[in-house]
């Protein structure tokens, strides 16, 4: 597993173009990809951004995080084990 902070605003769908949003919770929501045989998890806390000011620049710089897993099973049980309390959407 890699985590990458990305600022705020960062387009993450150009790098992911079959993102696809899997929950949502309260300052933000999650979103699934793949790319190159690895799969990805993009928290995305923009929402925080309106409660921030310029002296939280360094929270700006890292309200979306990039996870990369090797396989969809690792991805699966760290999402179950970090955000098991929120609420994913069904297919």
């Amino acid at each position: 597993m890699r985590v990458y902070k990305h600022p705020y605003r960062f387009n993450y769908q150009e790098l992911y173009p079959d993102v696809e949003m899997i929950g949502g919770f309260e300052g933000g929501a999650i979103y699934k990809a793949t790319k190159d045989d690895k799969y990805y998890l993009i928290i995305d806390e923009g929402t925080l951004a309106d409660m921030l000011d310029v002296d939280d620049q360094d929270l700006l710089d890292q309200l979306v995080k990039v996870i990369e897993f090797d396989a969809e099973e690792e991805l699966n049980n760290y999402l179950g084990e970090r955000y098991g309390n929120i609420h994913l959407f069904k297919k």
